[in-house]
């Protein structure tokens, strides 16, 4: 090796020394950044599953009559801010209206809203939301939580058919009827309903 060669080897080892703990840093990060994506993405799938579970068990305890709050409690302790919470709060608010519990059964509406991990889960809560208001005869609220919903076009029919609702009970029948007539125009399905609650609001 030439006295030049071996002057450039020096200066290399010598700026490895001088700069190894740099070296190393930047080698540990570069296998510890992949490694600690590795791990919270197995964590993070780890959790959906025991919140998949639980989400199960409620269902299954739901159907047997068996109410244990305790699956409940561990869900929104341990999986908050998880599909799974947001779907067990759709359950939950589902069994408070069927009980007429409807302060209740709105404020999981209300947690599904503030939630906001889906556009058409939150306009489904709020349709939900508008429902309990019609129970309420507040027909007024009713009709405000209709608007706040975003995907209008996807849920066309149902907001029509649910206009058509509150302007019936509000003892519009003319505007009902409008709303009907829209509802009918905008669905192949579920015509006959419609076809009856047409009918009621004719003169």
């Amino acid at each position: 090796m030439s006295d030049n060669e071996l002057d450039f080897t020096n200066k290399i080892l010598d700026w490895v020394m001088q700069n190894i703990k740099y070296i190393a840093i930047g080698v540990f990060i570069g296998i510890a950044i992949p490694l600690s994506w590795n791990y919270l993405e197995f964590k993070k799938e780890k959790q959906n599953i025991i919140a998949s579970d639980l989400y199960s068990q409620l269902i299954e305890n739901r159907n047997s009559s068996n109410v244990d709050t305790g699956i409940e409690k561990q869900m929104f302790d341990e999986h908050d801010g998880t599909i799974y919470e947001l779907l067990s709060k759709f359950v939950l608010s589902k069994e408070e209206f069927e009980k007429k519990n409807y302060t209740l059964s709105k404020k999981y509406l209300e947690d599904i809203i503030d939630l906001d991990i889906n556009k058409s889960y939150n306009d489904l809560a709020k349709i939900k939301i508008s429902l309990i208001n019609i129970e309420e005869k507040n027909y007024d609220e009713a009709l405000k939580y209709l608007e706040m919903v975003k995907m209008k076009e996807a849920f066309k029919q149902v907001l029509l058919e649910i206009k058509g609702d509150i302007y019936k009970y509000k003892g519009d029948k003319v505007k009902s009827l409008e709303f009907y007539n829209e509802a009918l125009e905008a669905t192949a399905i579920n015509k006959e309903n419609l076809l009856m609650k047409q009918n009621s609001v004719k003169n």
